[in-house]
């Protein structure tokens, strides 16, 4: 058990001062470090769907998964947060547009290889994961020209605020959890999350949001605002990848980090809250 936790534990550190290191540098070696793991769980994510017996476009759908991660990149470097959210529908148009052309080809040779549900899958997997995940390279786009702009490495710590919302939120909930967590919130899909332990993920990782939102200079408002909504949704990422495991009848989304499970396993409150943040500061914060 020991030996088990100091793995856990040394992993965790690994990855946290490698997702450091990498939000520091920023500029195309994160976006390329954004690219993989969305490739990831792109290809994670539809391979569990072939155990319901679905055919998704695993290629198809990873293209136009990374082509929402390079428009994402591109508009930041060379263009504006306008151009940035054109380019994100028009992934999504051509993507949608391709995909029906495909069904309308399969009519016209009358041999339908893929379904509807097949197609639709193939979509959704792609704008789940490769579009949420491109916000984020669009987050530190934001970071970058509103925050710290003297310090354009330091600016892009933006980043820690979704993470916060997601990571802190588990750590936040364990804890509670262990100590007070007697109300069981969804039996049924996560069988050990309680009440208490949501709320304390809540305050946990709010903690962490709130502290690094006054040191990247955001107004305390819009921080304790955004913080608990961004924990919030954070968790319903969290519990509704549970219950599409659970559909499935699998434990993990994969293997790739052991007994962590695979990559869509540690970023699905990521893709939660990341949006969040995303478009409250495009929507609601001043300088945009």
């Amino acid at each position: 058990m020991k030996s088990s936790m100091a793995k856990k534990s040394a992993m965790g550190l690994f990855l946290s001062a490698f997702i450091l290191t990498v939000i520091i540098i920023g500029d195309y070696v994160f976006a390329l470090v954004i690219a993989a793991g969305a490739g990831a769980g792109m290809w994670e994510y539809f391979q569990l769907l072939r155990k319901k017996k679905a055919n998704p476009l695993t290629v198809l759908g990873i293209i136009f998964g990374l082509g929402f991660i390079g428009l994402a990149w591109y508009s930041t470097r060379h263009g504006d947060f306008v151009q940035a959210n054109a380019s994100f529908g028009a992934v999504i148009t051509f993507f949608v547009l391709f995909v029906l052309i495909i069904q309308f080809m399969q009519l016209l040779n009358r041999r339908e290889r893929y379904s509807i549900l097949d197609l639709s899958i193939t979509v959704f997997g792609a704008i789940y994961i490769g579009g949420f995940g491109s916000m984020l390279i669009l987050l530190m786009g934001i970071g970058e020209k509103l925050f710290l702009p003297d310090n354009p490495a330091l600016s892009r710590l933006i980043i820690l605020l979704p993470m916060w919302a997601a990571w802190g939120s588990d750590v936040g909930a364990y804890f509670a959890g262990s100590f007070w967590g007697k109300t069981k919130l969804f039996p049924d899909i996560s069988p050990n999350k309680t009440l208490e332990g949501c709320a304390g993920g809540v305050v946990f990782s709010s903690m962490l949001f709130i502290t690094s939102a006054v040191f990247l200079k955001i107004p305390i408002m819009h921080a304790l605002l955004l913080a608990p909504i961004a924990s919030i949704c954070g968790q319903i990422g969290d519990f509704s990848e549970s219950a599409f495991k659970r559909e499935l009848g699998v434990k993990d989304s994969g293997t790739m980090f052991g007994s962590h499970g695979g990559f869509l396993d540690r970023i699905d409150s990521l893709l939660f809250s990341t949006p969040v943040v995303y478009f409250y500061f495009i929507w609601f914060y001043p300088g945009l």
